[in-house]
């Protein structure tokens, strides 16, 4: 820390940035979410821990369901300031819409989900035919 911090200010967690391929098969979520959590430790965020791992294991799954098994996914973690973000990048061209699932559904509740624990989320599609669903958590 430096003299003109204060102290609870830690200048070496601030823009960092790290991505992690994923193989789209459902197996692979929950190594996944173990990598948020240590890499959050590392960078002494273990408070966004539970809400990372939430975030991570929905957005990861539905990039496994609507997604080609042939390429792998990307998870990128990036920490600044005020926010973590993170982000699943896969091959679908499909746009991801909130869906109010009906009692009796299995599934279809991811985005509300991420909704209700993260500040804001995002679909951004880019020219090489892939598109990112991202979000982010305050600090």
């Amino acid at each position: 820390m430096t003299s003109t911090q204060s102290p609870g200010t830690y200048e070496r967690v601030q823009n960092r940035r790290i991505s992690m391929f994923v193989f789209p098969e459902p197996e692979q979520v929950r190594p996944a979410r173990r990598a948020v959590k240590a890499i959050l430790g590392h960078w002494d965020m273990a408070h966004l821990a539970e809400d990372a791992e939430l975030v991570t294991t929905e957005l990861l799954t539905n990039a496994i369901r609507h997604t080609d098994s042939e390429h792998p996914i990307r998870v990128t973690i990036a920490l600044d300031q005020r926010w973590l973000s993170i982000g699943v990048r896969d091959r679908s061209n499909s746009a991801p819409r909130v869906h109010r699932a009906v009692t009796c559904e299995e599934g279809g509740r991811g985005l509300l989900l991420v909704e209700s624990v993260a500040r804001s989320w995002a679909c951004r599609f880019h020219r090489d035919g892939t598109k990112t669903i991202s979000c982010r958590l305050r600090l």
